[in-house]
């Protein structure tokens, strides 16, 4: 079977994701509610197998009776964070899309059915094939309604039963910790089924994307007592963030005489502006626009902000069937790019020019960054 050196029992958390439903950002579609932080969860227990870090070792009797860290802890933090990081990678809309998806092909789409089996399981294997375990996201939901219900876990192996044909995933599941979870499917079944104490089923998964943070130092505080329903925001002073977009140039060197319809979104921590505003623009080399524009969030001191741009997709079909563009890392999509600052960095503050990724075409995007500390 092939695998990476991540376990459950050694690299997982001891307690089960029993926080309480936590309001998050999704990129394109605004607030939704999650079960628990399934996605911190994961991402976290990553970054400390990709550091080489022990997991704090936690049960949940050190945090009895919420079974898990109180909001006011740097490990409930930590995780929280880390839970929106999740919700902020481009392949995060996949947890929309392949919600409001067909399971088998139509006219317009794969499906969620093929996508798994053919694309999604290939990601998989050739990471497992390289010893680097990934997030799934697993996908349940039909419709915007019930995406709290999609999940996040880690796979760190996978197997194939020739003899029975069936394709085998090896998870560590943050529902059911310190155990071996498979997820298990035939060519022909409809769903995906987990072998866990619930017996889950799922309608198909995609691997996420994961670029790894280190740890704080100090997750492992002894846990002062659980303070039942604080809210997250009044634990940190959220300071003002603004981003202010000035100017777009195009390029395209090798086609100086190309024109094309385009369209682009910017965002900041899951805020965004749209150039332009609705539709699109022709576009050539050397074409410069001047935006005007501000985007202006909140962020709290111990958390990342996460400034991105990429072309849109406005028909959902059409993206739906254009998902090679989100299999390809980040830095690869043509068109796009992907920025972070820490606190410590002064959120960027100051001037910035960036090139969007892709080889012939794509643009410069001058903005400049403008913060006010919490008082």
């Amino acid at each position: 079977m092939p695998t990476t050196a991540f376990t459950p029992a050694q690299h997982g958390y001891h307690f089960a994701n029993y926080f309480v439903n936590v309001i998050a950002d999704v990129p394109g579609v605004g607030k939704l509610q999650t079960s628990g932080r399934c996605g911190g969860m994961a991402f976290s227990a990553l970054d400390h197998f990709f550091f080489n870090l022990k997991l704090p070792p936690f049960t949940p009797a050190d945090f009895a009776p919420a079974r898990v860290p109180p909001d006011d802890h740097p490990l409930a933090r930590y995780i929280y964070n880390r839970q929106i990081d999740s919700f902020l990678t481009l392949t995060a809309a996949k947890f929309v899309l392949w919600s409001l998806a067909p399971d088998g092909p139509s006219f317009f789409s794969k499906g969620v059915r093929r996508r798994t089996r053919e694309d999604e399981w290939k990601r998989l294997r050739e990471s497992i094939d390289r010893g680097v375990p990934v997030t799934l996201g697993l996908i349940v939901a039909r419709d915007l309604g019930n995406l709290g219900r999609n999940h996040q876990v880690v796979a760190h192996g996978y197997d194939i039963d020739t003899a029975g044909g069936k394709f085998i995933v090896h998870l560590y599941d943050v529902n059911w910790p310190d155990q071996e979870i498979t997820l298990t499917a035939s060519a022909d079944d409809a769903t995906w089924q987990e072998s866990s104490p619930a017996k889950e089923q799922w309608r198909g998964w995609f691997v996420q994307d994961y670029a790894a943070h280190r740890p704080p130092d100090n997750l492992a505080q002894p846990p002062a007592g659980a303070t039942k329903g604080l809210e997250l925001e009044t634990i940190e002073k959220n300071e003002t963030v603004t981003m202010r977009l000035k100017r777009l140039s195009f390029f395209n060197a090798q086609q100086p005489g190309l024109q094309e319809p385009a369209a682009l979104v910017f965002s900041v921590n899951g805020e965004q502006s749209r150039w332009p505003a609705s539709g699109t623009r022709m576009i050539k080399h050397g074409k410069k626009v001047q935006l005007r524009r501000a985007i202006k969030v909140k962020v709290k001191p111990s958390a990342q902000l996460t400034i991105t741009g990429r072309p849109v997709f406005d028909d959902l079909q059409a993206e739906i069937e254009d998902f090679d563009y989100f299999a390809l890392a980040p830095e690869s999509r043509p068109g796009s790019f992907s920025l972070r600052f820490s606190r410590d960095e002064k959120w960027g503050r100051g001037a910035h020019s960036v090139n969007s990724a892709g080889s012939a075409g794509g643009y410069t995007l001058d903005f400049a960054i403008e913060y006010r500390k919490a008082k």
